[in-house]
């Protein structure tokens, strides 16, 4: 890095120190990084959200989406209608795609205590085995035998489908902190670090509303969330006895959600799960006007709710937190 550089990125690196700073200035620091992101992956992702923030087709977020909806897509045609998959004949391209997603999410540990093989391996034997037909979109088993222990594996990695967070915000921070020493810029961690949560909902910001290709029935997107976007207000609860009991409900944490579409008969199936999750309080760090009170339904007009609006256009306010732009 160009000694002016290092200068500019140390000047952004004090001013989060400070917690003197806005949204500007956390993209610009990932952005005078992203060069030198010395391997730091999940890093290298934030920091190419900045540079290409419409959207995406490639990265740690979007193969997350593309595993999830490969998944789902696996589901739709063969587990849920209790379709057979015959791999001694020729089956879709995608299934030894999302093979290898799956391999991703077992433990390095149970693969080899259960079938005596590495993820890396493993890997390798579907290549070996499974011979591709890009233009036909299928997948054919080559000639010679495959062991019981490799037909083992396969049968299962496609035994589970579901879904796991890509990252979670204390993980963007930390490589955040290790490509920052990495160039060795000055940091103080304990300073730097009180105000990791705003850093974060910067983050957060650039991957709402963000969307991906990966070659699905339409693309996949991404909005800010939460674990529980409405909750009742006012309401008195009472157990069977008509007795006033105490209800506790919140919102939960903030979270950033990852949504995928279907094709399920003609019609778009849309399924989300956590992309990215946090610890952060969502009635702390959202902006009280990112809050609306309503009836529940037209016809129950007494019965109230309050609802977080994540469905609109969101900022980070001067106060740090997430706030909804106003027309």
């Amino acid at each position: 890095m160009k000694p002016i550089e290092k200068n500019k990125a140390q000047k952004l690196v004090k001013k989060l120190e400070s917690g003197n700073f806005d949204e500007n200035d956390v993209d610009n620091l990932f952005m005078r990084l992203r060069a030198y992101s010395q391997g730091n992956r999940l890093f290298r992702e934030v920091a190419d959200f900045v540079a290409h923030n419409d959207e995406r087709n490639r990265g740690i977020a979007n193969e997350s989406l593309e595993a999830f909806y490969l998944s789902f897509k696996f589901f739709q045609e063969y587990t849920s209608p209790k379709k057979s998959l015959d791999i001694t004949s020729p089956f879709p391209l995608y299934i030894k795609k999302l093979m290898k997603f799956q391999i991703d999410k077992c433990k390095e540990s149970d693969l080899k205590q259960k079938f005596n093989v590495s993820k890396k391996r493993l890997k390798c034997r579907l290549d070996n085995i499974f011979a591709e037909d890009k233009k036909k979109q299928v997948v054919t088993m080559k000639k010679g035998k495959m062991s019981e222990q490799t037909f083992r594996a396969i049968q299962h990695i496609l035994s589970f489908i579901g879904s796991q967070p890509a990252f979670e915000h204390t993980e963007v921070v930390s490589e955040l902190l290790r490509v920052i020493k990495a160039n060795k810029l000055v940091v103080e961690d304990a300073e730097f670090l009180k105000h990791s949560d705003r850093i974060v909902i910067c983050v957060m910001l650039l991957l709402h509303e963000a969307k991906f290709e990966y070659g699905a029935h339409k693309q996949g997107y991404c909005r800010i969330s939460c674990e529980k976007t409405s909750i009742s207000h006012n309401q008195v609860f009472v157990d069977k006895d008509g007795n006033p009991v105490e209800h506790d409900e919140s919102f939960g944490k903030l979270q950033v959600l990852g949504y995928v579409v279907l094709d399920k008969d003609g019609k778009d199936l849309t399924i989300c799960y956590p992309l990215m999750t946090t610890t952060l309080d969502t009635e702390f760090w959202c902006d009280d006007h990112m809050f609306v009170i309503e009836p529940l339904t037209e016809t129950h007009p007494h019965y109230l709710h309050k609802k977080a609006l994540f469905d609109a256009p969101l900022y980070f306010t001067d106060d740090g937190k997430l706030g909804v732009i106003q027309d």
